[in-house]
């Protein structure tokens, strides 16, 4: 992993479980959340960037997460209102 934060609509490969995920939010402190389902919540440093979003796929990944329950929706909500 490298310095940059992950965003929401990157694509990651976690170490763990050997899946490659979409994020539905930014990284927040040393965690990032998956798109997928079940709600996951993992750690940043398990990541590797595949494909980096661009500004528009963000915010796009960011109110589609955010119309959903859940940590997932709490941290796009949050995001979006600081953009």
């Amino acid at each position: 992993m490298t310095d940059r934060k992950f965003r929401a609509n990157d694509h990651v490969f976690h170490e763990p479980t050997g899946e490659t995920w979409v994020l539905a939010c930014d990284q927040e402190g040393d965690r990032v959340i998956a798109a997928g389902w079940p709600e996951t919540i993992a750690k940043a440093a398990d990541c590797e960037l595949r494909k980096a979003t661009t500004d528009a796929g963000r915010i796009d990944m960011l109110e589609k997460a955010a119309k959903t329950d859940g940590m997932r929706g709490t941290w796009a909500e949050r995001q979006l209102a600081a953009t």
